[in-house]
């Protein structure tokens, strides 16, 4: 099963629920799977064989794995607190990839390093773009990280379809969430709990209240104005 399909049948079960709270966006799960049904013909108008992002995550993170899972492409949320010639040198190991980046961080990605575009021109190009919508197989590479390296270089952990799936569906019951539920996630893009907080709290049906960057203030001011109910 590709794990675009979580995200169907998270929208098919509650369209206007909202998915997720990221600054000034609030987006329902119909919105958020419209959104990567138009970045999926994004990336495959693209000719890119993978994704690669570098930023600090929020709304972003869902729309790229299921945009890429549409697109039957591999994503990789890249370690922006690297330098940047370690960032381009994970880049380079990756197939072909289109190069999704936070504006913030736009300077330090080289610039014949494949394909780049910034986070807010991909998100206006998925808004109008018209879907790929293909199905992975459930064997295919959804998701490849890089380890830490300090022991030695990166490696790269691949997980398919198949690996990510049966995690969330052997973990988290199926639309389990109340209505009022909402987890706050401060969690890095880059690392496996990310990844696995855009899934399964999606899957549940939660919403997900993004903090790309921890801040005590903020982080209380969120608990108490989105009535966060677990983080």
């Amino acid at each position: 099963m590709s794990i675009s399909l979580l995200l169907e049948m998270a929208s098919e079960a509650h369209p206007e629920r909202t998915a997720l709270v990221s600054g000034e966006r609030r987006w329902t799960t119909r919105e958020l799977s419209d959104l990567a049904d138009g970045g999926s013909g994004v990336i495959a108008a693209s000719g890119a064989q993978h994704v690669v992002y570098v930023g600090v995550g929020g709304a972003l993170l869902p729309v790229l794995i299921f945009a890429s899972a549409r697109a039957e492409r591999g994503f990789t949320p890249v370690n922006y607190r690297l330098s940047a010639g370690a960032i381009d040198e994970l880049i380079e190991r990756l197939p072909d990839p289109l190069v999704v980046v936070d504006t913030d961080y736009r300077d330090i990605i080289a610039t014949d390093a494949g394909r780049v575009i910034t986070s807010e021109q991909f998100l206006a190009r998925a808004a109008t773009a018209a879907p790929a919508n293909g199905f992975a197989d459930p064997d295919a590479i959804a998701i490849v990280l890089f380890t830490s390296g300090t022991t030695s270089k990166p490696k790269a952990v691949e997980l398919s379809h198949a690996n990510l799936t049966s995690y969330i569906t052997g973990t988290v019951e199926f639309d389990s969430a109340g209505a009022q539920d909402a987890a706050l996630i401060c969690v890095p893009p880059y690392h496996i709990a990310g990844v696995n907080a855009a899934i399964s709290n999606l899957y549940a049906g939660r919403r997900m209240v993004y903090l790309p960057s921890f801040d005590a203030r903020q982080w209380v001011r969120l608990i108490a104005g989105e009535q966060v109910t677990t983080a």
